[in-house]
């Protein structure tokens, strides 16, 4: 069942799909990929960060998604549809976006895998590191530029027909 706080602009993740896109997320971690720019598809050759999010959510069934970069993932463009949300709205399969440098805003991607007050723990494919896991540490806090809540597969968003244009 949707969940909702405030109205259409509050409905989330369908559960089914989320917990799905959950798995997949720890999933692929686990095997932890290299990172690679421009990977999403072989984990042995790496994942960049919106490979990751894009395969997780392809293997979880996530419907209408496409492969785009993160800028356009947080733009809402691709079937990656949601609402703006606060860091401190943060919870389970939300996508946070990172500006790591002014040229590129919302240029790095990650899923919110979990949220208890000050302990965010999110997965994400880190340049040196490749795909992981991990509490979200000071630089990745100040330099979050977005917190989304995607609405794909959202069974009263569909039923509404209140489908946004994904030029």
């Amino acid at each position: 069942m949707a969940q909702s706080c405030a109205g259409r602009e509050a409905l989330a993740l369908e559960s089914a799909l989320k917990r799905s896109f959950y798995r997949q997320l720890k999933f692929i971690a686990a095997k932890k990929p290299p990172y690679s720019w421009g990977g999403a598809s072989d984990l042995s050759k790496g994942l960049d960060c919106s490979g990751y999010i894009f395969l997780a959510a392809k293997w979880a069934g996530l419907p209408g998604v496409a492969r785009t970069t993160s800028l356009r993932m947080a733009m809402g463009l691709g079937g990656w549809t949601g609402h703006d949300a606060t860091i401190d709205q943060a919870s389970q399969c939300d996508l946070i976006f990172w500006t790591l440098t002014a040229s590129r805003p919302h240029g790095h991607v990650g899923a919110v895998m979990e949220s208890k007050k000050d302990n965010i723990r999110v997965a994400h494919a880190s340049q040196t590191k490749g795909v992981v896991h991990e509490k979200m540490n000071d630089y990745l806090r100040q330099k979050t530029s977005l917190l989304r809540k995607l609405s794909v597969g959202d069974p009263q968003r569909d039923r509404d027909g209140d489908r946004p244009d994904n030029r």
